[in-house]
């Protein structure tokens, strides 16, 4: 599974470094940080993110998870040489994950420490005593000559930046329930960098549609190809019905985005997955749709985006991984939206579309449709799976958020 994570990687980042004129070109910003990001992937203990957006301003921001394991000690010797063996394996398998987490934050903080004496302002602050460690990296790098100044904030031995093209943060803090086990983790760090090569905004009147049309004659040819099947699931709510929202385990949606300000009266999800049972042609595919996503973006500009050319595409993991969508919310309710998610060898590309509140139910898998709380399921899909086990496959990753909008006049 890591080699489909690390292909998507090595795919963004030599789209970002090789590609001459074209968006990612424009939104390289520093070379330093992908250089970063690619040497925590190869490390091994962590998956960067990427993410190319557009709000009006365009933004490219990568995002880089660092753990910490307690520091290792031995485990004594029992006098069993069974035992003993085992338990060498053991610690050394765990002593190579602690370097390794060592080389990724070690390198994490190198690389703040470099871009500071390039920082038009910047702030650090760190704290170690008895293997007690809070780390903090606040870096402003460039100014704009025209449009939004730098605005800082502080909160206590916080320092936050806002409103310059290079933003850069670091914070890690020790885990408040560290129980001292060889295993568990003793602190997390998140780094985070946004390169914003525009000074101001583009004005909402300026703003263009999503030509849905358009992207899907890019990427449909490469969904379907021989050995990916579909099949769809349909969502239908309106306001004579309420939705209760249950425990994580027992909810009926796994992802939903509702809307506020005006609340819709009607909501209508249009869901497809396709799904693919080799890893060599998952691989191929997201490479494909990777590439026809930039070719999209190359070719209409000025509407609101957001994509993510490196899903965490990763078995066990549950998500559904954010992967592209249309980010014009705020004016129109319409909605379009690709997921990724894998489980076991079982890997699924699910694009939902539609109007008002977004709704992908937790038995997505299985399921035909969904109207005010009656179920319905597709036969066939029933005959690999059961609705638990579909409710499995996305369990204790239920998402719930809410959007507002303002229509046009």
């Amino acid at each position: 599974m890591k080699r489909i994570a690390f292909a998507l990687c090595a795919t963004c980042f030599s789209l970002c470094t090789t590609a001459q004129g074209t968006l990612l070109k424009r939104l390289q910003g520093n070379p330093m940080i992908d250089s970063l990001a690619i040497y925590a992937y190869n490390i091994g203990t962590s998956v960067p993110e990427w993410t190319y957006s557009y709000d009006g301003k365009y933004h490219k921001t990568v995002n880089i998870l660092c753990t910490l394991t307690n520091d290792f000690q031995p485990t004594p010797p029992t006098g069993d040489p069974k035992k003993d063996l085992r338990n060498q394996k053991n610690d050394s398998i765990r002593q190579d994950k602690i370097n390794r987490e060592h080389q990724v934050y070690e390198a994490i903080r190198n690389t703040c420490k470099a871009l500071t004496d390039n920082a038009l302002e910047s702030y650090v602050w760190e704290y170690h005593r008895g293997g007690v460690d809070s780390v903090r990296y606040a870096i402003v790098i460039g100014e704009y000559e025209n449009g939004d100044t730098l605005t800082t904030y502080r909160h206590q031995r916080d320092v936050y930046y806002e409103r310059a093209p290079e933003l850069v943060s670091f914070n890690y803090d020790s885990y408040p329930y560290n129980n001292k086990s060889p295993w568990s983790p003793k602190g997390f760090g998140h780094f985070r960098y946004e390169y914003t090569p525009d000074s101001v905004y583009k004005p909402n009147k300026d703003i263009v549609p999503f030509d849905k049309e358009a992207y899907t004659r890019l990427i449909q040819p490469i969904l379907k190809q021989e050995g990916i099947t579909s099949r769809q699931f349909y969502v239908y709510h309106d306001s004579t019905y309420t939705i209760v929202r249950k425990s994580r385990k027992e909810d009926d949606f796994v992802l939903r985005v509702q809307t506020v300000e005006p609340k819709q009266t009607k909501s209508e999800t249009r869901g497809t997955v396709y799904t693919i049972h080799s890893r060599k042609q998952a691989t191929a595919v997201m490479e494909q749709i990777t590439r026809a996503t930039l070719n999209y973006l190359e070719d209409n500009t000025g509407f609101w985006f957001t994509f993510r050319p490196n899903p965490p595409f990763i078995d066990g993991n549950r998500k559904l991984s954010d992967f592209f969508g249309s980010k014009y919310l705020s004016r129109v309710p319409d909605f379009y939206h690709i997921y990724i998610h894998c489980f076991g060898e079982e890997f699924n590309i699910i694009i939902v579309e539609g109007q008002g509140d977004m709704m992908i139910p937790a038995e997505w898998a299985v399921l035909k449709s969904w109207k005010n709380g009656k179920t319905t399921y597709d036969k066939k899909a029933l005959k690999t799976q059961t609705p638990q086990q579909a409710r499995e496959k996305t369990m204790g990753h239920t998402s719930l958020t809410t959007r507002s909008f303002e229509p046009f006049n």
